[in-house]
């Protein structure tokens, strides 16, 4: 290009001298002020000081990248790419040095240092009259020091104010073997060079190249940037103020917080959750789709939309929400899980909208049983010890396809949410654990180590219609039978240590007690605890232990199974009605087999109904998956084996082993104990033809 200006090496106080009518701008993109008296101000301090020692004549302090913005004939305007740090830091050097020089008795040289480096003494322009615009956040205490108001400075706590207090301090004591001349001219040898690129030269992909060889920015540091860094300073500001301060307001100025955010907004437009590496780069595609119907102004009000959204799920407190929805919040943040934000954010902002009548799309009611559904979910899975990366990036999608079930339509809209997250994921690794699942997994499986989730079990258990909740902070889950084993323990049990050590964790085995009182337990015999316990008796969790004269193995399993209870109960496994899941009745009737199922489309799942009789496994098939499933269900007592033939006396629910398949092959393999085709095999009762018939069900599963 033929105005491209070459890299310039340049003495530090030279390039400032020549900058007349320029006004360097730290942009509201960039990261704030971050650096410290302690480490990098006085790795700086030491370089000026060693060439004033003569250790060596000429330092390299580094490079500065800026967008040289001419704004008239006789100013110019150059936005701070990189190296605002050791800019800013000049600065500031600059005005100890002028400060030292007032306080000398030099006031000749405080107006010379003034005029050639700080300011710009001839622009007309009061905005431009600073050689320095710092960041929105610095710019107070920056004016304070540069209006010599240090006594008016109440942000202590600001690393400019910071860093001008040490260096004033370092240059007065370095000051008593060197001349404040000699100081000033060692800071021209320090030298840097200058890169000034314009509009054209593509300024966001060279900050890019930069951060990706220096210390990383957060994806919200580069999101910030991104939308930012093409619009005029002034506007910048105003942007800055009017829309990214309120996303911190509601959220956090931590940037890698501010990224999770991000990271859910994207997954509730995208429909899926973008990895970590990627968030920015997704960021920039949807931002440059908006931009094609919308100004920045409108993405920008969106995002703090949706910053406001994310700050109530989370984190507004609960007495300045809708009573409908503060108890399903209130157990939702204990169970303190992020992945559902995507769903909850766009559902909650169409319960912000109206419809023509002036009635919510979604009504509180209709969005506290959607959390309550989240948190029955949640607790299930989290109370069996299933793996959360099963379900981390499950919810774009239900929200996808809980909008296109929807339609404009939201009056089933918690039944459809229930269908894309419960009865959808049937069979799958992300499935809501059923009553009998939770039954065989909890009977004797080891909760202690699940005791973030039983705690919130346990509260709610206790505080369940009881009339008067009492105060449980100061509890914490602990064990009836010890958690170290002894021989009158063993002995009152007639058990063996193998036997002790499988019950000790069982959920039947923990109830909730003060750490005290668990300290003063300890070992000691059932009755010994018992009297202890009674200090929790008003506890109704605790009311039905104190009444067993002894604890044993039996009570364990007592407590067990009524817990257990309990929890289907409070956390009910909540399938969509019949309104919303679509399926259809099929048979295969030959020969003894008399076999009625229920055919989904939804997942493609086919459930077997009791009575349906099955063909004879009296000899061994080829298909060994399908015997062995067989053997299973007889050992479940779901197929009962009769003179007649094996008979289901149970429904069983048969999922698709590929994502976009069918059971219904699997199914029919299981009920004919052949190799067959499931498309052909079934009967659609309604249309009395097999599936392989129906259009729609081909095109459905891309049957060709």
């Amino acid at each position: 290009m033929d105005n491209e200006q070459p890299p310039i090496k340049t003495g530090l106080l030279d390039f400032l001298r020549k900058s007349v009518g320029s006004q360097f701008v730290i942009p509201v993109y960039q990261r704030n002020y971050t650096w410290t008296a302690k480490k990098e101000v006085k790795q700086y301090l030491n370089d000026l000081t060693n060439i004033l020692n003569g250790k060596y004549n000429r330092h390299f302090l580094g490079i500065i990248i800026y967008l040289e913005n001419p704004l008239d004939a006789f100013s110019r305007e150059f936005s701070v790419i990189d190296g605002q740090q050791r800019l800013t830091t000049t600065f500031l050097i600059l005005y100890a040095i002028k400060y030292l020089y007032i306080k000398n008795g030099f006031s000749q040289q405080a107006i010379l240092i003034n005029n050639r480096f700080l300011v710009n003494s001839d622009c007309s322009n009061t905005k431009l009259k600073l050689k320095l615009k710092p960041l929105v956040s610095d710019d107070l205490v920056y004016k304070q020091i540069v209006e010599s108001n240090l006594s008016e400075i109440t942000n202590k706590a600001s690393n400019v104010y910071k860093n001008f207090i040490y260096i004033s301090t370092y240059l007065e004591q370095i000051s008593i073997n060197h001349t404040l001349d000699e100081i000033l001219n060692a800071m021209n040898n320090l030298y840097i060079v200058c890169i000034p690129v314009a509009k054209e030269d593509n300024a966001q992909k060279i900050f890019e190249s930069i951060n990706s060889t220096g210390a990383k920015l957060s994806s919200s540091d580069l999101i910030r940037n991104y939308v930012l860094m093409e619009i005029p300073s002034d506007t910048q500001d105003m942007y800055y103020k009017k829309y990214w301060k309120k996303i911190e307001y509601y959220l956090t100025p931590n940037s890698k917080k501010l990224e999770d955010f991000f990271r859910f907004f994207l997954a509730s437009k995208n429909s899926y959750l973008s990895n970590k590496s990627s968030i920015y780069e997704d960021f920039k595609i949807w931002y440059s789709n908006q931009l094609l119907n919308s100004s920045i102004e409108d993405i920008l009000q969106i995002l703090v939309d949706y910053s406001k959204y994310y700050y109530t799920l989370y984190f507004a407190p609960l007495e300045t929400l809708d009573p409908v929805l503060i108890s399903s919040l209130k157990e939702f943040r204990k169970i303190a899980s992020f992945m559902p934000s995507p769903l909850l954010m766009e559902l909650y902002k169409i319960h912000q909208q109206k419809k023509e009548n002036g009635l919510p799309k979604i009504t509180s009611f209709q969005f506290s049983q959607i959390i309550d559904v989240l948190n029955n979910y949640l607790i299930r899975r989290a109370i069996c010890g299933l793996d959360t990366s099963d379900i981390t990036r499950l919810f774009p999608i239900v929200l996808k396809d809980t909008l296109i079930d929807c339609n404009v339509d939201f009056g089933n809209v918690v039944e459809y949410v229930k269908k894309n997250l419960i009865n959808k994921n049937r069979g799958k690794s992300a499935y809501m654990p059923t009553n009998a699942d939770l039954s065989q997994i909890l009977t004797y499986s080891n909760v202690y180590n699940l005791r973030a989730t039983l705690r919130i079990i346990f509260d709610r258990i206790e505080h369940e219609n009881n009339p008067a909740p009492v105060d449980l902070s100061g509890l914490s889950i602990e064990h009836l039978m010890p958690q170290t084993s002894t021989s009158e323990w063993l002995d009152a049990l007639q058990i063996d240590e193998d036997t002790y050590q499988k019950n000790l964790n069982r959920i039947g085995n923990l109830t909730l007690a003060s750490k005290s009182d668990n300290s003063k337990m300890r070992n000691f015999p059932w009755k010994y605890k018992q009297k202890i316990l009674k200090k929790t008796a008003h506890l109704k969790m605790n009311q039905e232990i104190l009444k067993n004269e002894k604890w044993t193995i039996s009570n364990i399993d007592d407590r067990t199974e009524t817990l257990i209870k309990n929890i289907n109960l409070l956390y009910p496994y909540s399938s969509a009605s019949n309104e919303v899941i679509k399926k259809h009745v099929i048979s295969i009737i030959k020969d003894k087999i008399i076999v009625e199922a229920i055919f989904y489309e939804e997942d493609g799942s086919v459930e077997i109904q009791p009575t349906s009789s099955i063909a004879s496994y009296a000899t061994p098939h080829l298909l060994d998956d399908i015997d062995s499933l067989y053997h299973e269900l007889v050992d479940e007592e779901i197929i009962q084996e009769t003179d007649e033939g094996p008979i289901f006396i149970k429904p069983y629910l048969m999922s698709p082993q590929t994502n976009n398949g069918t059971a219904l092959s699997k199914s029919a393999a299981l009920a004919t104990h052949q190799s067959v085709n499931g498309w052909d095999c079934w009967i659609d009762e309604t249309t009395n033809k097999p599936p392989q018939d129906s259009i729609e069900l081909k095109e459905l599963f891309k049957r060709k």
